[in-house]
C-alpha cells in the first residue's frame, strides 16, 4: 500500500465511519480495487482506531460525566449493547474476514442499511430513556454491523430510532456503544500491527490522523441530519451504489 492509497483509504474511513454508509463497505470496495487483502485486517482498525479518538472527543463531556456521577444505568446499558458484539465476533470472525473479499455480499449489505434506513422515515422519537431491551436491540444491530456494507452508525441509530428514541438519544448511544467495540477490535489486532516496520508505522500513523479530524466533521455534519430528520436520505445513496456493483 503506497501513501496515496493510505490517504484516499483515511478519508473515506472518517467520511464514512459516521455516516450511515459502511466505512468497512466503502473500504473494501478500495481494498478489492486495489488488490490490498491485507488492509481489513491491519489498516482498517488503525482507520477506526483515529475515529475512535473522533468519538471521544465530540462526546468527551458526555463521558465525563458518566463516570464523574457514576451513572452505572449508563455503564450496564452499554455493557449490555456490547455483548452481541463480542458473541459475534468470537464465532464468526472468520467468517465475517471471507465477506471482506466479495462484492457481491457488499452490494446485498448496502441495499439491507439502505432498507434501515427507509424505515427510520416513519419513526417517531418520544423517548428519552432506554431500556436494557433497547440496549440490547441496538447491540445486535451493531453485531450484524461487523459484516462490511452493513452501516453501524445505520443501523444502530436506526435501531433505536424505530425503538421511540428520540434522535438526539439514539445518536449519542449509538457512539457511546462504539467506544468498548472499537478499542475490543484494536487490542485483538495489536499483536499484528506491533510486527510492521518503519513504512507501517508511518502509514498507520497518518492514516490514523486524517480519519480522526475528519471524523469530527462528519459527526457534527450526521447530528445536524438527525435533527433536520433527514437521516433516511441516505437510502437513496445506498441503493444507486449497490445497483453499481451488483450490474
Amino acid at each position: 500500500m503506497n501513501i496515496f492509497q493510505a490517504i484516499i483509504l483515511a478519508i473515506t474511513q472518517g467520511i464514512t465511519e459516521f455516516l450511515p454508509v459502511s466505512s468497512s463497505g466503502h473500504l473494501a470496495i478500495l481494498q478489492i480495487f486495489w488488490h490490498l487483502p491485507e488492509a481489513p485486517i491491519s489498516f482498517d482498525v488503525i482507520l477506526h482506531f483515529g475515529t475512535l479518538g473522533a468519538i471521544l472527543t465530540v462526546f468527551w463531556q458526555e463521558i465525563k460525566e458518566i463516570f464523574s456521577s457514576k451513572n452505572w444505568q449508563l455503564i450496564k446499558l452499554i455493557v449490555i449493547g456490547t455483548i452481541p458484539a463480542v458473541i459475534f465476533g468470537f464465532f464468526l470472525q472468520t467468517k465475517i474476514e471471507t465477506t471482506f473479499s466479495s462484492l457481491r455480499f457488499i452490494g446485498l449489505s448496502f441495499l439491507i442499511t439502505a432498507l434501515f434506513l427507509l424505515l427510520t422515515k416513519f419513526s417517531k422519537g418520544e423517548k428519552d430513556s432506554i431500556s436494557p431491551l433497547d440496549a440490547l436491540l441496538i447491540g445486535t444491530a451493531q453485531a450484524i454491523a461487523l459484516f462490511p456494507g452493513i452501516s453501524r452508525s445505520g443501523l444502530t441509530i436506526s435501531a433505536g430510532l424505530l425503538r421511540k428514541l428520540k434522535p438526539e438519544i439514539a445518536y449519542k448511544f449509538s457512539f457511546l456503544l462504539a467506544i468498548p467495540a472499537v478499542l475490543g477490535a484494536v487490542i485483538l489486532q495489536l499483536p499484528h500491527l506491533i510486527q510492521q516496520g518503519g513504512n507501517g508505522y508511518l502509514l498507520n500513523g497518518m492514516g490514523m490522523l486524517i480519519s480522526f479530524f475528519i471524523g469530527i466533521i462528519s459527526l457534527k455534519i450526521l447530528e445536524k441530519i438527525l435533527k433536520r430528520g433527514k437521516f433516511f436520505w441516505f437510502s437513496i445513496y445506498l441503493i444507486a451504489l449497490s445497483m453499481l456493483i451488483l450490474i
